[in-house]
């Protein structure tokens, strides 16, 4: 994989020989478009200059660009200072420290000669305003002593370059030409670039090895040269399969082939291009990164529906008809006190012995009579199951097209059109908001701890984790023919089976699935058999005063379900 191009000191260089024409002018605005970017405006010379000062870790840049960007609707502390301090005063120096990535802006004001610091190192950039005294006066990022015990940013503390910044390296553009002989042979003999010359990144040392093993020392003294005297040939570097911009260079590079080089009219506004494509690829990454997992969840959850729907269309009816008719032939088997009955599956030719649940409170009769009432109501449902079949297998497909659309897309407006498109149909499950009083598009509950599953019927089931989401569930979730369930004796969660206003045609198999899960979140969940209650919601109320989770309720029935076997 290539790698792409570092906004270096040699680049940063000749970005600041362009912006020397903004020096002597005026700064009329400040800007603040994002949390740690900051635009001056300065105009000189009859000229607007929109100066993009970055201190973002992934994309620290200094250029100029060619519009205005949005400002913050409400200046952020550090914009405040900016205006206060800055705005108004003129321009004086534009400077590069050595061969580093640091530059200083001088701005002359009626308070005296403040100083813009701007570091561009990474996770370690930053951009600090140092007063007429050297004392910093606001930072865009703050930085205590617990989190760099060598060089905390503070108000009021003397200002110090950062101690990365090493002496005994070079300034490539204040060397000799013996100098920069002698440092050929060493690089020739197995020595690098980087531990004599100041701010010299990988990509510009490979291009200086290029050039010397091209021309000899002559051709490094030339390109020397070339830059001291800023005979710039800017341009951008593009793939020319993937169109992705690698980059931007002061002159082409021996890096990349020549056709891949496209000619900018200058360095500044190569690298605006590039800055703009890389921030929108990474936005557009991130987006996918969410999205594309969330869908798959989607997805997931519904193929193991329709797992589930398939095995209870093509097992159900006939293994509760199994089951009853064997109680009834093997019942002199039965003790009791026993919960089990072994017999032998006629079904299948090999005839294995299978186990089937056993009542001890009931008569074999009842148990028999017990399994064929299921086998009756599951063949009741069985077209109501195809139904719900067809439109799970509607939306899966629907989930499947748009997890193939949100792997191919290429733009940030194509994942977002996808993003919609899932919301609206209700496909995705939003991350909580952090903050429980805050309500957004995206989160549903406002925050409260609400977990969603579709049960093995199609259904969604949503279940409290905390009693803050259980009285949210009862009270803003759930509508009155919803089914609400909730462990007969002891704690735990609400659980809420949406019911679309037809409670009576939900199958028992979703309501045993809810009853799992409401035993499963309770304190009983480690139980041999737990009770859960279930009712409709419009059955249950939460008497005033009452605790978080608490609730009373009528017309309930139980279903008995046993959470510690899975």
């Amino acid at each position: 994989m290539l790698k792409p191009i570092p906004f270096d000191s040699l680049n940063l260089y000749a970005v600041l020989t362009e912006c020397q024409s903004a020096v002597g002018g005026r700064i009329q605005e400040i800007r603040q478009p994002e949390p740690l970017t900051i635009v001056l405006e300065v105009y000189a010379s009859h000229q607007v200059h929109l100066l993009l000062l970055s201190a973002d870790a992934q994309f620290a840049r200094l250029h100029r660009i060619s519009r205005r960007p949005p400002n913050a609707p409400t200046p952020p502390p550090f914009l405040q200072s900016l205006r206060k301090h800055l705005k108004g005063g003129f321009l004086a120096h534009i400077e590069q420290i050595g061969f580093d990535r640091i530059v200083r802006f001088t701005v002359h004001t009626r308070e005296g000669a403040f100083q813009l610091m701007v570091e561009l190192m990474g996770k370690h950039s930053n951009i600090i305003l140092v007063n007429p005294s050297g004392l910093i006066q606001s930072a865009i990022k703050w930085v205590s002593p617990k989190r760099s015990a060598v060089r905390p940013i503070r108000a009021a503390d003397r200002y110090q370059l950062p101690p990365t910044r090493m002496a005994n390296l070079r300034h490539p553009l204040t060397l000799s030409e013996s100098e920069w002989r002698t440092l050929w042979d060493r690089v020739q003999a197995g020595e690098e670039w980087q531990a004599y010359l100041e701010g010299l990144s990988r990509f510009t040392a490979q291009e200086l090895t290029a050039i010397a093993q091209e021309h000899g020392a002559e051709g490094i003294l030339a390109w020397v040269e070339r830059i001291q005297q800023g005979r710039w040939e800017p341009g951008l570097v593009r793939h020319p399969t993937t169109h992705r911009a690698l980059g931007a260079y002061p002159f082409p590079t021996r890096q990349f082939p020549a056709q891949w080089y496209y000619l900018r009219q200058s360095v500044n506004s190569a690298w605006e291009t590039v800055f703009a494509e890389r921030i929108a690829q990474s936005r557009t990454e991130a987006l996918r990164a969410t999205l594309v997992p969330a869908l798959r969840k989607g997805l997931h959850a519904r193929t193991r529906a329709l797992s589930d729907i398939e095995r209870a269309i093509e097992e159900g009816l006939d293994r509760w008809q199994l089951y009853g008719e064997l109680i009834l032939a093997f019942e002199q088997n039965l003790t009791p006190d026993d919960t089990k009955l072994l017999a032998p599956d006629y079904t299948h030719p090999d005839l294995p012995i299978i186990e089937i649940p056993i009542d001890p409170n009931r008569s074999p009769i009842e148990n028999a009579e017990r399994y064929f009432h299921k086998a009756r109501r599951a063949r009741e449902h069985q077209n109501e199951l195809a139904q719900r079949y067809g439109l799970l297998a509607q939306e899966a497909q629907a989930i499947h097209h748009l997890l193939e659309r949100a792997e191919k897309a290429h733009a940030e407006a194509d994942l977002r059109t996808v993003l919609e498109e899932a919301k609206t149909h209700g496909w995705l499950r939003e991350t909580p908001n952090t903050h429980p009083n805050r309500r957004t598009d995206k989160d549903p509950y406002e925050g409260h701890r609400i977990r969603e599953y579709v049960s093995p019927d199609g259904y969604q089931v949503l279940v409290g984790e905390n009693t803050a989401a259980n009285d949210y569930l009862l009270t803003r979730i759930a509508r009155p023919n919803d089914w609400w369930l909730h462990v007969r004796t002891g704690t735990g969660a609400h659980v809420i089976v949406r019911t679309n206003n037809q409670p009576d045609r939900v199958p028992r198999r979703t309501l045993e699935f809810a009853a799992m899960l409401a035993a499963q979140h309770s304190a009983d969940r480690q139980a041999h058999a737990v009770e859960v209650d279930y009712t409709l919601r419009k059955y249950v109320r939460k008497p005033k005063g009452a605790p978080s989770g608490f609730a009373l309720y009528t017309h309930e029935k139980t279903l008995t379900v046993h959470p510690a076997r899975g």
